[in-house]
């Protein structure tokens, strides 16, 4: 090989290499603007979020009150606008609550609010299908949306959802959440709780 060739390889390497580095250098900046611009528009989504008390996640539900005479009797049902009887968690069958848990929140007493896993393979699902065949909410952001959201599909109000989701599990221990969940659902006909 004539050394006018060697000096041509030579050169071609290190542009190759010279080329290889500035992508990669330009790529890494890139990659910080985007994920620095990701963070401060997911910082102003939550800085939106309603401010919220978990420990009164109940005060508002509507249920039915019941009026007894002096001797006990039951004078008058009164519905509110929601058909509901609050019930307590151990007044209510174990299978009843497990199912809630196997149907809607597998992993439940594994995470705190979000369930990465539960995320991944929703969004695996749905890529597969071509559309939304599986959500990846939590029965904790199922709760938080319900109580404090409004029902609007949109990528702000999930982050919302999801941070709020992790507050209200820092201050209720998940048996909580469960019974405060299962007396809030809609079940048709104007019918809310599961009593």
């Amino acid at each position: 090989m004539s050394d006018n060739n060697k000096k041509k390889k030579k050169k071609n390497r290190f542009t190759f290499g010279k080329g290889l580095k500035i992508f990669l250098i330009t790529l890494s900046i890139l990659v910080l603007l985007s994920g620095g611009a990701l963070a401060g528009m997911v910082i102003s989504i939550i800085k939106d979020a309603p401010e919220i008390d978990p420990r009164q996640v109940n005060a508002s539900l509507a249920h039915t009150s019941y009026i007894y005479d002096s001797q006990g009797n039951l004078i008058e049902k009164v519905e509110a606008a929601e058909f509901r009887t609050y019930v307590t968690l151990d007044q209510m069958p174990q299978h009843l609550k497990d199912a809630f848990i196997a149907i809607e929140d597998e992993r439940f007493y594994e995470h705190h609010g979000i369930d990465p896993r539960g995320i991944i393979a929703s969004m695996v699902d749905n890529i597969k299908a071509g559309g939304i065949v599986r959500g990846a909410s939590t029965i904790t952001q199922q709760l938080v949306k319900n109580v404090y959201l409004s029902p609007d599909k949109l990528c702000s109000r999930k982050i919302q959802e999801a941070y709020l989701a992790l507050q209200m599990e820092r201050v209720l221990h998940k048996d909580q959440i469960v019974e405060a969940y299962l007396n809030r659902n809609f079940f048709g006909q104007n019918a809310y709780g599961v009593q």
